[in-house]
């Protein structure tokens, strides 16, 4: 391709000769300049042969280290703490490298020196992604292990870099060269990360697309190296491939500051993947780990990654039983951390040990539904409730059946959450714990709760009783204002024929005597009595809430008959009324469920409308933070 260089010389050829005169004198000029002067700075504290090795120009590099004294030049350090020679390898002008490694005695000094970064010229290399300057720096070094097991500032190896950076060819020069790949392994950084653990972290799938952007330049960069093995390398490995080949087994155990082992990064993650390979490295006891708090199984379930559990359960069936240092197995975890998708899973694995671990018991003597009504997951609890093989009746150790946990929730201020698990267990009439099995603390808690909640009953009777009236008033004005008016002999109503006039009519009686039924029911509410507050509060909810919708019901109706005559105008209102009568009608359905029901298709039926609340009201999410939160917080009084 000709360049706007070749364009010039066949337009002015003389020039062209004139101006590669000029830098042939430039040349003879620099080799004629004091060394002294070749040391002053530019901007960033570079001299001309930072410049120079920077830019890639290896004729004024060879004039200028052309000078008898040479290592002058090559020792100064510019504002960052490179030398040219980190320059060079930075930029990849892997010819300047060779020159400047050449020009001096001192090459093995220049190899092992470190920037302000601690970055040798290794890492400057790694990070760059320049494999033939890797293999040049490897090459021309006589301490070949001390290169590769240098730290910069932050603990890094040349290895974590090029890990991280998802650069495969690298990573396997460095295995390759290493004398000891096992050491190098092994080794962390601050962060007590090693470079194992930093390809799980990354998530080596994540590099996949430009592994198959980069696999043509891979293949061609290995075949001019003439290295069979880098080839088999190439040809279907990543690099946790690369690593787990130099990896002996008993590596799978070592732990960073965190306690956690590249099985459990792999399964916190949900890279299947990983975990798969990582499994066909190590044993049962690498697995199972005895001081280990929570398992890799936990972990996994901890997070949702189903196909991560699925595939620990296929390889090691055994592992269903295993219990975290609180005596929470799987279901647990499971339940407790509002894993509605994971619960489905085991409940749906129809075999012995699954029905072991169902009604099992922690060591605070709670099962899984106790746990989920605990920490408030109400799909989790409906999910349990229907299961047939679950017992409802358990007992922990402070004599506490689910439906008691729930209400000791419900009894303080509960959120819809909470109001929602309670729910979940009175659909299908959970049992209360006997009154001999409860503790004082709970009886305590109990009459505390029974006042909070005639208080609250009173509250919310009160606020029903204002809209209720309101409700009434309203409909009765509109019963002597009729849309239209009235016929002036007769007193009859305009529109008496007209079908829209019969829903208004029908529709504002309906409200007219729910909101009266209401009224009066929320009257005997104030007796004071507990029992007749919330009867009479549940009684009166939903003939407040047919009123409202028959209400806006009649509202529609009256609207579309005064604006008949206008069709768009008339069918517009006719429509936003519609939507927003269905709205009315989903949002306050749930509102008018009732609390149990003797018969189990009732229940059946409720289940799915209860179903659809959880996720329109987002009480179906997990919440990590608060589960790990409160379960350190217990943990931490149970030892003290």
């Amino acid at each position: 391709m000709k360049t706007q260089h070749d364009d010039a010389m066949q337009e002015d050829p003389e020039r062209h000769k004139a101006d590669k005169w000029d830098f042939a004198s430039i040349l003879e000029k620099l080799r004629d300049t004091e060394c002294s002067l070749l040391l002053e700075r530019f901007l960033d504290s570079n001299t001309l042969l930072h410049v120079a090795a920077s830019l890639g120009h290896d004729l004024i590099v060879e004039a200028i280290l052309s000078k008898q004294e040479p290592e002058v030049l090559l020792a100064a350090k510019n504002s960052g703490g490179d030398l040219p020679l980190h320059v060079a390898v930075n930029a990849g002008h892997l010819p300047i490298v060779q020159q400047l490694l050449k020009s001096s005695s001192q090459c093995q000094e220049f190899l092992t020196a470190k920037n302000s970064s601690g970055d040798l010229p290794l890492h400057v290399a790694v990070n760059a992604g320049h494999l033939p300057i890797v293999q040049q720096l490897l090459k021309s070094s006589d301490q070949c292990q001390e290169l590769l097991t240098a730290k910069n500032s932050s603990g890094d190896l040349p290895l974590h870099i090029a890990v991280n950076a998802g650069h495969l060819p690298i990573v396997q020069q460095l295995l390759k060269s290493s004398s000891c790949s096992c050491k190098l392994l092994k080794e962390e950084n601050k962060e007590g990360i090693t470079p194992l653990h930093r390809a799980l972290i990354k998530k080596c799938r994540s590099y996949e697309y430009i592994y198959t952007e980069m696999a043509d330049f891979l293949i061609e960069t290995v075949r001019k190296a003439e290295d069979g093995e880098l080839m088999e390398f190439v040809d279907g490995f990543d690099i946790l491939d690369t690593v787990l080949e130099s990896l002996p087994n008993d590596i799978l155990t070592v732990k960073d500051d965190k306690g956690m082992t590249p099985l459990t990064y792999a399964a916190s993650i949900g890279y299947l993947r990983g975990v798969e390979r990582l499994l066909r490295k190590t044993t049962m006891p690498c697995v199972y780990g005895e001081d280990t708090r929570y398992y890799p199984i936990h972990i996994a379930t901890w997070k949702g990654h189903i196909n991560v559990v699925e595939k620990f359960l296929d390889e090691y069936p055994d592992m269903i039983e295993l219990n975290t240092g609180a005596g929470q197995n799987i279901l647990h975890v499971a339940a407790m951390n509002g894993k509605a998708k994971m619960v489905a899973y085991m409940l749906k694995r129809h075999d012995l040990k699954v029905e072991m671990l169902i009604n099992n018991k922690d060591r605070n003597g709670n099962t899984p539904l106790h746990l989920a009504a605990m920490r408030r997951h109400p799909m989790v609890v409906s999910m349990l409730t229907w299961d047939k093989r679950v017992d409802l009746t358990a007992l922990n150790k402070e004599g506490k059946r689910a439906l008691d946990i729930a209400l000791n929730c419900n009894g303080r201020n509960p959120s819809f959450r909470q109001r929602l698990t309670w729910e979940a267990l009175r659909y299908v009439s959970g049992p209360r714990a006997p009154p001999g099995r409860v503790s004082g603390e709970n009886l305590q808690w109990s009459k505390v709760g029974m006042t909070l909640r005639t208080d609250e009953y009173k509250d919310r009777t009160g606020t029903l009783l204002l809209v209720a009236t309101l409700v009434a008033t309203v409909t009765f004005a509109a019963a002597f204002t009729m849309p239209g008016g009235y016929k002036e002999s007769g007193g009859m109503a305009k529109f008496l024929e007209k079908p829209m006039f019969h829903v208004f009519v029908i529709s504002n009686s309906i409200a007219m005597y729910s909101a009266i039924t209401a009224v009066v029911t929320l009257i005997w509410a104030h007796l004071g009595d507990l029992n007749l507050l919330i009867a009479a509060y549940n009684f009166s909810v939903p003939f407040l809430g047919l009123a409202i919708t028959m209400v806006s019901l009649a509202f529609m109706a009256g609207n579309y008959l005064v604006l008949r005559d206008h069709n768009w105008l008339a069918y517009l209102v006719l429509s936003i009324g519609s939507f927003f009568l269905f709205t009315l009608s989903i949002i306050f359905f749930p509102l008018c469920l009732p609390n149990s029901s003797p018969y189990p298709i009732i229940r059946y039926i409720l289940r799915y409308p209860f179903h659809l609340l959880i996720k329109f009201s987002g009480c179906d999410a997990d919440d990590f933070d608060e589960w790990c939160d409160t379960d350190d917080s217990e943990e931490d009084s149970e030892e003290e």
